[in-house]
């Protein structure tokens, strides 16, 4: 097409979200040289809507062109914010937005996917058709950031956040069955906007990634989703069986766990050769190959004992119960390393649950650092990943900063030729700010933080998990007023500081004089009446003759326990209680989405083995790749990738006329009291006609 540019009366037909006046607008078209014959150059060209919406939507292609120097050393260097990069003008995000919220209808996606799908041919190699569920996901994360980057439009954002949100859950709502819906939690058109190429082959449903990285809770505690989340996490990858957790009593679940618990050294060397063959996927086309019952191997018990021993882990519930395991044996090793009952005095002697607390930090720093790059592209950071890694970095470097300290402490000893012979073991023979005390620091902040994130397991349960994810809402609640609080803080101790050192009491009793003689004592006095009682005592007696500066300064001292205690307190436990309350509204839904979240980390079976033999795992996978990249195989999965996606836009175009249908239902069908009374009027006109 040739001339085109934006229409405001199909912006305003997209507004009013008709979908037959847009598809009009779509489809609407003319030549030039319909109009006029003397311009030559423009017999060719063809006028029709649409609507630029490319502000906050640019084309792919210039965006590439923009930074294909990125990988360039001197782009490093370059600041965003820097005078050299201002905009030539300025833009009108008012007159964009409209465009945008245009653009986001549910009436404009159809139309646009009935008019592009058109002509598209799904034989041709790498097709993109246009998905409007795909569209309406992208206009949910553009409206996300957005909504950060201009803050005073938020509300405006939000409302199109609301109408996507809306069209999606109406579209799964078109479903007949859970075929369709896994269907539609399988395919997604845009879904390197979100995460890197090298993890999005690993998704199991790439969709509900996405949901849960955008937090779209409604369409991730959908009955679909769940139905289907449910029957993947019980059931194995490789056979495809399933464990009856469902219809099993708490007696046989604790037993199950159990064995999970003895077997579990079994089960880890039972996949490492599944791992080195190529892992359960190799397991499951062979399967499929032969076409042969899985259960047709269980010959006698030792057989089938063998088996479950060698598919355990495909399982994905078992990984769970493996990970969780490990991060329980993790908390063991490192109250081991806290108590340290083997120590030997005055003897430095690393002992082995020193050694198995560090290797096991490692193993879950790698795990959680390859989530964070997952989410990395599009800036989707979870909230316990982000913690995590803050715990687990802490761990190692308290750790490292150990080593390093005794090292370096060490070598002053003339009692020791090593390291490992030296006699100063405990941290408080060296000085009060060594590397060995620091460390010793970190690694109690390290060992705090460790324990908080059992939470994270209490997600799962449905009874434990609200009351988890109340406490990690509140906790956002308390570090906004905390830096409220940190504020008058600063504003009230330095004025009483400054007050408070113009006092003098030398010639008073050591009673009468007062303690804030320096800034420390000001603040730690400031600080701590959050929990004690006011001391006024701190500010000496009526004896002092600076009288002036004393009471100014018990002045501002009761100002700022009206502002904290009268204000900031009561504030705090208003909005926690409007936290809590939104909690309470909707516990169930968002309980479903926390807990969708750590399903999907399981689902994947691409880290199988817990922590730290997660290491061996990584280090096969990376040769692995060496290998495949040397070696450079044929793909034949575009066909099977072709089928699926001719399937999928079949459904999402049947997806569209139930859509379609039901919208026209709600709004032709709406019945009113004056209906109901036209109705009955009619009903007795017809019995009068009829009676006469």
């Amino acid at each position: 097409d040739g001339l085109t540019g934006n229409c405001p009366a199909m912006i305003r037909a997209c507004e009013k979200n008709d979908f037959q006046m847009v598809s009009h607008f779509l489809c609407f078209g003319f030549k030039y040289s319909d109009l006029t014959s003397s311009r030559s150059d423009l017999s060719q060209l063809r006028a029709s809507f649409r609507i630029d919406d490319s502000v906050f939507k640019p084309c792919v292609k210039n965006t590439e062109l923009q930074y294909k120097n990125r990988y360039k050393l001197r782009n490093f260097f370059q600041f965003p914010l820097s005078t050299g990069n201002c905009l030539e003008e300025s833009k009108d995000l008012l007159y964009h937005y409209k465009s945008f919220h245009a653009v986001s209808k549910p009436a404009y996606l159809i139309a646009q996917s009935k008019h592009v799908n058109r002509k598209l041919d799904l034989s041709e190699n790498n097709p993109t058709p246009y998905d409007p569920i795909s569209e309406a996901f992208h206009n949910l994360h553009i409206s996300r950031v957005q909504s950060f980057r201009s803050v005073e439009y938020k509300n405006k954002f939000k409302v199109v956040k609301n109408e996507s949100e809306e069209f999606i859950v109406k579209m799964l709502n078109c479903c007949e069955n859970s075929d369709d819906a896994r269907l539609i939690l399988l395919h997604d058109f845009k879904l390197d906007h979100y995460f890197s190429n090298s993890l999005i082959r690993d998704m199991v449903y790439p969709r509900l990634e996405i949901a849960v990285a955008e937090k779209h809770e409604e369409f991730v505690g959908h009955d679909y989703c769940q139905q289907i989340l449910r029957d993947h996490w019980l059931e194995s990858d490789a056979t495809g069986n399933k464990v009856q957790w469902q219809t099993s009593n708490v007696y046989d679940k604790i037993l199950y766990c159990l064995s999970c618990v003895l077997l579990m050294p079994l089960h880890i060397m039972a996949y490492h050769f599944t791992m080195l063959c190529g892992g359960y996927g190799k397991y499951k086309q062979r399967n499929s190959t032969n076409n042969k019952d899985p259960g047709e191997n269980n010959a006698n018990c030792f057989s089938s004992f063998a088996k479950q021993i060698w598919l355990h882990l495909s399982y994905p519930i078992n990984r769970f119960i493996a990970h969780t395991l490990s991060y329980i044996f993790f908390l063991i090793f490192l109250v081991l390393v806290s108590e340290n009952p083997e120590d030997e005095e005055d003897k430095l002697d690393p002992d082995w649950y020193d050694i198995a607390a560090v290797v096991m930090a490692m193993g879950f720093f790698v795990s959680e650092l390859g989530e964070f790059i997952k989410r990395y592209k599009g800036k989707n950071f979870s909230f316990w990943n982000i913690f995590d890694i803050a715990c687990y970095l802490i761990l190692l470097v308290s750790n490292l900063a150990k080593t390093i300290g005794y090292w370096m402490e060490c070598k002053t000893d003339a009692e020791s030729d090593s390291i490992f012979g030296c006699t100063l073991d405990l941290p408080h023979k060296y000085g009060e700010n060594s590397v060995v005390v620091v460390s010793y620091s970190l690694f109690g902040v390290g060992l705090t933080l460790t324990f908080s994130k059992l939470l994270y397991f209490c997600q799962i349960s449905h009874k434990i998990g609200p009351i988890a994810i109340s406490i990690k809402r509140v906790v956002k609640d308390v570090i906004l007023v905390a830096i409220s609080f940190f504020i008058f803080l600063q504003a009230f101790g330095f004025g009483i500081f400054y007050l408070m050192k113009n006092v003098h009491d030398d010639d008073v009793d050591e009673d009468c004089k007062h303690q804030l003689h320096d800034t420390t004592e000001v603040f730690k006095t400031l600080f701590w009446n959050l929990f004690d009682p006011a001391s006024i005592e701190d500010f000496g007696c009526s004896k002092i003759k600076d009288l002036a500066p004393r009471y100014l300064a018990m002045f501002l001292f009761a100002m700022f326990l009206i502002f904290n205690f009268l204000i900031l307190m009561n504030a705090l436990i208003a909005i926690m209680n409007s936290t809590l309350n939104a909690v309470n509204m909707n516990k169930v839904q968002q309980w479903k989405f926390e807990r969708t979240s750590i399903w999907l980390r399981y689902l994947d079976s691409g880290f199988v083995l817990p922590c730290p033999f997660n290491l061996i795992e990584v280090v096969v996978k990376m040769v692995k790749a060496v290998f495949r990249k040397c070696r450079s195989p044929e793909d034949t999965s575009h066909l099977a990738e072709k089928s699926e996606t001719k399937r999928y836009m079949q459904l999402v175009e049947e997806l569209s006329k139930r859509y379609l249908l039901r919208e026209e239902d709600s709004d032709t069908n709406d019945i009113t009291r004056e209906d109901i009374e036209n109705h009955k009027q009619e009903i007795i006109n017809f019995q009068k006609r009829f009676l006469t």
